[in-house]
């Protein structure tokens, strides 16, 4: 009687497994994220942003790249954030490029942003607008 016991479970184990297996490939998928948005590309040229005005969502990042044409060095900083904007710092670079640089900054905080260049900030100068 044990013999046949373990005869039916060495074979109902298996069984079971595969059971499980098929049922796992017909479950509905998750569904996939949702990829986050690519950043607005702003190029920081000799003595000009382009373009000069970006708009984004909240949670939107902005890319300012230095062109490879520049024969003079550039930076960017906020000149003006949003009321309560936390930790302004950390919108400017810390240091000046001529080319080959990149600098990113995801928008929390809704409202408008003015940035200039410290070098050319006559010259050069842009608003970034995040939407709620």
């Amino acid at each position: 009687m044990q013999i046949a016991r373990a005869k039916v479970l060495r074979t109902l184990i298996p069984l079971a497994g595969l059971a499980a297996a098929v049922a796992l490939l017909w479950a509905p998928a998750a569904p996939a994220a949702k990829p986050a948005p690519k950043p607005k590309i702003v190029t920081v040229n000799d003595f000009y942003f382009g373009p000069s005005a970006v708009t984004v969502n909240k949670g939107g990042t902005v890319k300012w790249v230095w062109s490879e044409l520049n024969t003079y060095p550039h930076d960017v900083h906020l000149k003006q954030g949003p009321k309560g904007l936390a930790k302004k710092a950390t919108y400017s670079t810390k240091t000046t490029a001529v080319t080959e640089a990149e600098f990113k900054k995801k928008f929390e905080t809704p409202g408008t942003y003015k940035f200039i260049c410290t070098i050319h900030p006559t010259q050069m100068h842009m608003t970034i607008v995040v939407k709620k």
